[in-house]
């Protein structure tokens, strides 16, 4: 009996070395499995790029058509309206035209740029109109949206760019060009709702 108890004796510490083994083994798997789940979190997060608001980079709208008023560019052009940090961009698949923020010296946008294409006032105003534009004024639909940009070029010039935007787009990038310093006066339909107010 005491060979018996013996091996009794020397087995028991075995199985708990065996059961300590198994327990290392699986907290070492736990500690592995746990690393290779890290790993793989900050690839992803490596991997990705780095967010950056939009107004900081560009705002692109496509189908935009310059009417006239860019000096390279030939009356009627379509391209992309691109508002930038440091002005405003039009580009077509060849060119690029771009008008800086401070160059800018009025923003007409949607309704306020429209005019009243009827009886003598309206007749006046599209003579007035240079290079045709009288008679593009009175092919707007409601659909579109006009934004006229007034700036002055390198030499002193002053110029008139006419924009056709989608709807609901023109008067979000004359708020974004005046956010980035851009000049914007009120304008008389402005005035005019706030005297009917009162």
């Amino acid at each position: 009996m005491k060979i018996r108890i013996a091996r009794a004796k020397t087995g028991t510490p075995s199985k708990q070395k065996e059961i300590v083994w198994r327990l290392l083994q699986l907290a070492g798997l736990l500690i592995f499995a746990t690393g290779m789940v890290l790993v793989a979190t900050a690839a992803r997060a490596l991997n990705r790029q780095p967010a950056t608001p939009q107004a900081a980079q560009s705002n692109s709208i496509p189908h935009v058509k310059c009417v006239v008023g860019l000096e390279s560019l030939k009356p009627n052009v379509k391209g992309s309206l691109s508002v930038l940090p440091n002005g405003l961009e039009f580009a077509t698949g060849k060119n690029k035209v771009d008008i800086s923020t401070t160059s800018i010296l009025d923003i007409f946008a949607g309704q306020e740029s429209r005019q009243d294409v009827s009886g003598t006032a309206g007749t006046l105003a599209k003579v007035a109109i240079p290079y045709g534009g009288g008679r593009i004024v009175s092919l707007f639909s409601h659909q579109v949206e006009v934004l006229t940009v007034e700036y002055e070029d390198s030499n002193g010039g002053f110029h008139g760019a006419i924009f056709v935007l989608p709807e609901g787009k023109a008067t979000a990038v004359k708020n974004q060009l005046a956010a980035n310093g851009a000049k914007v006066t009120p304008h008389v339909q402005a005035l005019q709702q706030q005297e009917q107010k009162p």
